[in-house]
């Protein structure tokens, strides 16, 4: 068996990659492959994959194997080397809607973006060759991956079909992680391979809110709720609102729906304001006073 101090560092290094490590890493802390193997069959650690293992206690995750697979495209090199560098790894279209919970995509194939052409013996690894801006990746549970609004316009370029695309739109907007005019112009350059008109990404945005369910009332009574703050609700109830109206969808709601909106809008609010402004003590006197000079008649 390996030496207990070669074991820690071992357990070190994996703490710093949600208790994973790569062979190669072993390696490099001179444990050789059967010493691993014998590790692996007492149980202080479990393999995932080819060339990846699980320190035992480690807590799994729905996404570990996206972590295995993005550790072992450059082996060697720690989690937190490879974020340090100009351009990592990252994780990219479907794998990135996954990972950002974005429609209802299935993602059995794990797609990364690398700034320079790689090639996947694995039948469940695909990449691409993309650099991206600092801008346009962020982390999610430690893992690398394009934003939302850039994850939506490589799905869009790459012709996804516009059910799914329009699952993920939805999903951006009701949680907040993107507003109308942002995803409008990351659509327009191909609003007419789905149908719209050249370069109408508005256009073709609410398309795709219609098709996944969010009328147009609601989605005025969102925007209303996001820019004016009319009923003073925190952005938590006021997602569970929008939850809400996306949900229902019947002819009968929509009237509901509708109704809602008018009733909290701006000018809603005025007349309000404005009858609350009334001395009413003031007009009953008024108009005693007037039936007085009436019955003296």
């Amino acid at each position: 068996m390996p030496s207990d101090i070669r074991i820690l560092d071992l357990a070190d290094l994996a703490g710093g990659q949600w208790g994973l490590f790569t062979m190669a890493q072993a390696r490099d802390l001179d444990l050789s492959a059967q010493q691993v193997a014998r590790l692996a069959n007492s149980g202080a650690v479990e393999r995932l994959r080819h060339g990846v293992y699980r320190i035992s206690g480690a807590p799994s995750a729905p996404d570990e194997q996206l972590r295995a697979a993005w550790l072992m495209i450059d082996p060697h090199k720690t989690a937190g080397e490879r974020l340090e560098a100009a351009h990592p790894a990252i994780v990219s279209r479907r794998s990135a809607a996954r990972l950002h919970d974005l429609g209802d995509l299935d993602a059995d194939v794990m797609e990364f973006a690398t700034p320079r052409r790689r090639q996947s013996r694995l039948s469940d690894v695909r990449y691409h060759v993309r650099a991206y801006a600092p801008d346009q990746w962020t982390l999610v549970g430690g893992l690398p991956v394009t934003t939302v609004l850039v994850t939506i316009a490589d799905l869009a370029a790459d012709q996804l079909d516009g059910g799914h695309l329009a699952g993920i739109v939805r999903d951006a907007l009701t949680t907040n992680r993107a507003d109308a005019d942002e995803v409008s112009a990351v659509l327009r350059p191909y609003a007419h391979r789905y149908g719209a008109a050249l370069g109408d990404g508005s256009g073709l945005l609410d398309r795709f809110l219609t098709e996944a369910g969010i009328p147009k009332s609601t989605r005025a009574l969102g925007q209303h709720l996001a820019t004016q703050g009319a009923l003073d609700l925190t952005p938590v109830y006021q997602k569970g609102i929008l939850d809400a109206f996306a949900v229902a969808s019947s002819p009968s709601l929509d009237h509901i729906r509708d109704a809602f909106a008018v009733a909290n809008s701006p000018t809603v609010h005025q007349v309000r304001n404005a009858l609350q402004a009334i001395d009413l003590p003031a007009v009953d006197q008024s108009q005693a006073a007037m039936r007085r000079a009436t019955d003296r008649q």
